[in-house]
């Protein structure tokens, strides 16, 4: 099918679910169903990821903010590409990148669509500063997977000399009860101390985060490739302190 398409109307966006069908893999469905439980089965068709960025980039080639007014989001696959396309938009300026993203954040529903759609966006290379400041409404928000959003973004974007010192104070200032939060702090530091060992190896001395999410950090350093042996035990010896001092 040409998703190379000018204009988009109901007629051939009904087209194109048909097609979007048509790519459907009934073991991957199951696959899915199992790894992202937030999902609703039913809403699931089972198109593999290879093929939904093919079909992002052939979409974002034509018209993607036509796309993007006409798309629906009741399959787990048509709110995927939605963040795909938006990713791959390119913005006219700082203020259309911050409506898109604003737009599309509020809606994620799941993990898996919150850290594609974060990893995706190319544009924030080009407002980097003006995005980093526009995080903080993500990471103030009362949405487990807005704030979820501000976090990887920050993991995929920011870790680096310029900016992550200001990454960790807010990885560091937010307190949540919430799964998927949680998790991406501890995803956040991990990979901040394979990036940037020696900024954030003294985070991992001196933080605020509980005592799950630290040790689910440490989890994550001790089963990454990229940090050293002699670290990986240290923070094991970390971990086992902190126990300690738990029962004390």
């Amino acid at each position: 099918m040409n998703l190379r398409l000018s204009k988009w109307s109901e007629t051939n966006y009904s087209t194109f679910l048909d097609y979007l069908k048509s790519n459907a893999d009934e073991k991957y469905r199951e696959f899915i169903s199992s790894l992202v439980p937030t999902a609703k089965k039913d809403s699931l068709l089972g198109v593999r990821m290879p093929k939904l960025r093919e079909i992002g980039r052939e979409i974002s080639n034509g018209n993607p903010l036509d796309f993007l007014n006409i798309a629906q989001s009741e399959l787990y696959e048509e709110k995927m590409l939605r963040g795909i396309v938006t990713g791959l938009i390119k913005t006219q300026g700082a203020k259309e990148l911050f409506r898109l993203c604003d737009s599309f954040v509020n809606e994620i529903d799941n993990w898996a669509i919150c850290d594609s759609f974060c990893a995706g966006l190319r544009e924030i290379k080009k407002y980097r500063s003006e995005f980093f400041e526009h995080i903080s409404c993500y990471l103030e928000s009362d949405k487990e997977f807005v704030v979820r959003a501000g976090l990887v973004i920050m993991l995929n974007h920011y870790l680096d000399d310029e900016y992550i010192h200001r990454v960790l104070e807010r990885c560091d200032s937010i307190h949540s009860e919430a799964y998927y939060i949680r998790m991406a702090q501890a995803w956040l530091a991990a990979t901040a101390l394979a990036k940037c060992r020696d900024t954030a190896m003294p985070y991992f001395l001196n933080n605020s985060l509980d005592d799950r999410t630290f040790n689910k950090a440490i989890q994550k350093c001790i089963e990454s490739r990229r940090i050293s042996d002699a670290d990986k035990q240290f923070l094991r010896e970390l971990r086992k302190q902190q126990r300690t001092n738990n029962v004390k």
